[in-house]
């Protein structure tokens, strides 16, 4: 059985993960996916911008 703190630890770990995922993306975004009512992944896509064309 899950305990009330190991829920608080697991909120604090994806909280964290999180703040790094959406710190380091410009443009993109971020999936988080379930799998039986159940936080399984977390998806990052980014995309990069170019100024200008590079061919």
């Amino acid at each position: 059985m899950i305990t009330s703190q190991q829920t608080a630890e697991q909120l604090a770990d994806l909280a964290k993960r999180l703040e790094l995922l959406v710190g380091r993306i410009e443009y993109g975004s971020i999936e988080l996916i379930f799998h039986h009512g159940k936080l399984v992944q977390l998806e990052k896509n980014e995309k990069i911008r170019l100024d200008k064309p590079v061919i």
